[in-house]
Parts: structure tokens; C-alpha cells; sequence
């Protein structure tokens, strides 16, 4: 298909041209498919994100064969962010494996070398991740996240809750600073000394906040 600035780009491994995951990528809207000879991994969605998808035969037998090991240990050795899409389940297949050696492995590849597996049921479901990801990768959220959220609508709560935003700040030191400066733009003013001179305040804490009222915001 042609491509196109405002589209996404996936990158599939040449193996995966045939593939019913390539045909549904190739039939969406958004999405600019290209091929190469990966050196590993099957779908590259993103700086530094290559996706392994392996169907739930194959990933039974990489496991039996030993080669699942090796093959995470080039995937993080290429990429900084890779995931492993299994299609289909896994605990249905016909193998001798047991389901505690296959529970072991996902929890091997999630807990141990930090790979997040995510399972499909089918080609287009598995599509459909790849191009959620490759969104995400290429374009972030499309919105901004709140670090913080259901603010306090009363007047005094909320200023103790813009407080406790600080440092080293729980409840009761926030308190004693309100009580101590009155307004947030007192206490957001204030020098090293003039905070430490609020109750409960020790110089650790203080130098601490003064640090961060001072910080200019990257980002």
C-alpha cells in the first residue's frame, strides 16, 4: 500500500509477509506496513519497541526446544522495550508440557526479564494490538494524564492537599505550614530559614522544598 506521512509505520520481518497478521495490518486505514530482515523479533512498532508473536503451538515448543531463552536474550540485547504477543491458548495445545512449566514461563518472561506478554485470540485481534502500539509508540496517549485527580472542592482542603504536593509532606506538616504562613504564596516564597521556622519543618525538608520551587520544568 502507499504510504504516507500521516500514517503509522510497522516494520514486519520479511517470515511475516504472508501472514493473516500482515493481511489485516496491509487492510487498515492507519497503518503503512514495511518489510525487512529482522534481526529478530517479527513487528517493530516504535522506537525501540519490537513485538515477538509467536502462535500458542510455537511458544509450547520454543519452551520444550529451549529456544524462547535465547531469542529473549536478543531481544533485549536489539530493543529497549520488547513484548511477546501469544496467539491463541496456550493451555489447549497438544503437548506433554505441564500447565505449571508453561505458567512458569509467562511468569518467567514478566517477573524475571521484565518482557510484558500480552495473549491474542486470533490474527486480526493480534493486529489490532500492533497498531494500538504502535500508536502509543509513535504518538503517546493523545491526551494528558492527571498525576492527580478528584481535588478536594472545599477551600481549606484543597490548599492542604496543594501542600501535601510537596516533599516530604504529609498531613500534619502541611498543616503546620499553612498554620504558619497563611497563604500558598507565602509559603511558596518563602527562603530555606523562614520554612524551617514552621513547626515540625527540619532543614532536610526545607532545603528540599525550596529545591523544587526552584526547578525549572522539562518536559
Amino acid at each position: 500500500m502507499g504510504t504516507s506521512t500521516n500514517l503509522l509505520v510497522i516494520t514486519a520481518d520479511m517470515r511475516e509477509q504472508r501472514s493473516r497478521v500482515c493481511g489485516c495490518l496491509e487492510r487498515s486505514r492507519t497503518i503503512t506496513v514495511k518489510y525487512a530482515d529482522l534481526a529478530c523479533g517479527d513487528y517493530v512498532c516504535g522506537p525501540g519497541v519490537i513485538v515477538e508473536r509467536k502462535e500458542a503451538e510455537d511458544f509450547v515448543s520454543s519452551i520444550t526446544d529451549n529456544r524462547l531463552f535465547s531469542q529473549v536474550y536478543r531481544l533485549k540485547a536489539e530493543y529497549e522495550r520488547p513484548i511477546i504477543i501469544i496467539e491463541g491458548d496456550f493451555f489447549q495445545t497438544h503437548s506433554k508440557i505441564s500447565p505449571e512449566a508453561l505458567v512458569g514461563a509467562v511468569s518467567y518472561l514478566s517477573v524475571i526479564e521484565g518482557i510484558p506478554v500480552v495473549q491474542a485470540t486470533d490474527a486480526k485481534q493480534t493486529a489490532l494490538m500492533l497498531e494500538a502500539m504502535a500508536r502509543h509508540s509513535q504518538q503517546g496517549l493523545g491526551y494528558e494524564v492527571a498525576l492527580r485527580s478528584q481535588k478536594p472542592k472545599d477551600a481549606s482542603i484543597l490548599l492542604q492537599y496543594i501542600v501535601e504536593g510537596l516533599p516530604s509532606i504529609g498531613p500534619k506538616a502541611a498543616q503546620n505550614l499553612l498554620r504558619h504562613f497563611k497563604t500558598i504564596s507565602r509559603l511558596f516564597s518563602a527562603s530555606e530559614k523562614e520554612l524551617c521556622e514552621a513547626a515540625g519543618i527540619g532543614k532536610k525538608t526545607a532545603s528540599r522544598i525550596h529545591e523544587i520551587g526552584n526547578l525549572p520544568y522539562k518536559r
